[in-house]
């Protein structure tokens, strides 16, 4: 049981149920099968059922008897994936159960996200423009499209009606900085910035456009932006113009950096390799190098290291992928176990679950180093202690769990 305090998170129980499992998966030290089948429990207990329309379907809430939200839905569905995605042979039950669970409300979750959409007509161009929103009369922005497209590409359900317009709303909320904001014309955020290019990553991979530039996206304004997140003298990234270092951005950037790097060297071997590239890969492994360069397994189960061999240095990433880990190590641990905002400030799970993560991003993504020595060069002074496992950089969970 959590402490009385926790009780301002009760419509958070997913989220924390993800940030945890998701950071304990990354330093492989995973619970054991019996609270794992209770995660599951209780992921299903917040499950909610909609009866206000004709569609129906339902969604997971923040708790028990809670309304159905995109947000908790995203978690409680990456938790489930993690579960699912376990060894059979050393969690048979709660993965069968993951499974099960997944299976059995993958269509509701459809019904229910095809009531979210908000759509307009753009007045320049005619087309439709669609947002979604994170829950029956609620806000309309780019968290809740990049959580359907997220949770939609795993559970193969992301289908024609659910994608249509959505490109080209995400493409408005771009601002003058290069960012994105939560809707057009708002501040550009890092977490909105992760969230939009997230999900047109999804989005342009499984519409078979080339890039995020094919859909209108300015990547040279929104690398401009990205980059000058990373703080020079602490290393560590903040999330707005003029703001202070924060550990959490250490994924929403990091990880939305990635995702731009990701694209750029997508475009470049798509002009030298077969169809291979043109559909966007929700996690089928193979003996080849997968085609979006993230790490995968290989047929064995055993992990390959046959890394994107584009650059001149192991620091595949634009920006200080060092300087970022130094940060993330030296400044975001507390001594007593966990990661935080920044010194000075307390621990906590999404802190604790988004340094991980980013710290996983950064020793991993378009890292070119074919041995053991090689790849320690990415590492903050080499420290292969310090090695996590590898997070895909769009869902955040572990490659061998999409």
């Amino acid at each position: 049981a959590l402490e009385a305090g926790y009780i301002s998170l009760d419509s958070s129980r997913p989220w924390i149920l993800y940030w945890v499992l998701h950071g304990l998966d990354l330093i492989d030290d995973l619970p054991c099968e019996h609270m794992l089948k209770g995660i599951v429990h209780t992921l299903e207990s917040c499950w909610s059922d909609v009866k206000t329309n004709e569609n129906g379907g339902g969604g997971f809430g923040g708790g028990p008897a809670q309304m159905p939200h995109c947000a908790t839905s995203y978690a409680a569905v990456m938790a489930l994936c993690i579960i699912a995605g376990c060894e059979e042979s050393t969690y048979p039950e709660a993965k069968g159960l993951a499974l099960d669970l997944l299976q059995r409300k993958r269509k509701d979750l459809l019904k229910w996200y095809v009531t979210l959409r908000y759509e307009t007509v753009d007045e320049d161009t005619s087309k439709l423009v669609c947002g979604y929103r994170m829950h029956h009369d609620g806000e309309v922005d780019v968290r809740a499209t990049y959580c359907i497209c997220a949770v939609a590409s795993l559970l193969n359900i992301l289908t024609e009606e659910l994608k249509l317009g959505a490109i080209e709303h995400i493409v408005s909320c771009q601002t003058y900085e290069g960012g994105f904001g939560g809707e057009p014309g708002s501040e550009a955020h890092g977490g909105y910035t992760f969230c939009a290019l997230s999900a047109l990553h999804i989005l342009t991979r499984d519409s078979g456009l080339l890039s995020l530039a094919s859909c209108g996206v300015n990547t040279i304004s929104l690398e401009d932006w990205l980059v000058k997140r990373q703080l020079g003298y602490e290393g560590g990234f903040n999330g707005r113009s003029n703001k202070l270092v924060d550990g959490c951005y250490t994924f929403w950037v990091g990880g939305a950096i990635a995702i731009l790097d990701l694209d750029r060297n997508w475009m470049d071997a798509s002009t030298s390799t077969s169809d291979t590239f043109s559909k966007f890969d929700s996690g089928i492994y193979g003996d080849k190098l997968d085609p979006f360069h993230v790490q995968r397994f290989n047929s064995t189960g055993e992990y390959t290291k046959q890394i994107d061999n584009a650059g001149e240095s192991n620091c595949g990433l634009t920006f200080d992928q060092q300087l970022l880990e130094r940060y993330i190590l030296l400044c975001g641990q507390d001594t007593n176990g966990g990661l935080r905002d920044k010194p000075s400030k307390s621990r906590d799970f999404y802190h604790s679950c988004y340094g991980l993560s980013g710290l996983s991003v950064s020793q991993h993504v378009l890292n070119k180093g074919s041995s053991d020595f090689e790849y320690s060069k990415s590492l903050y002074q080499g420290e292969g202690k310090n090695l996590l496992g590898a997070t895909h950089p769009v869902y955040n969970i572990r490659i061998e769990r999409v």
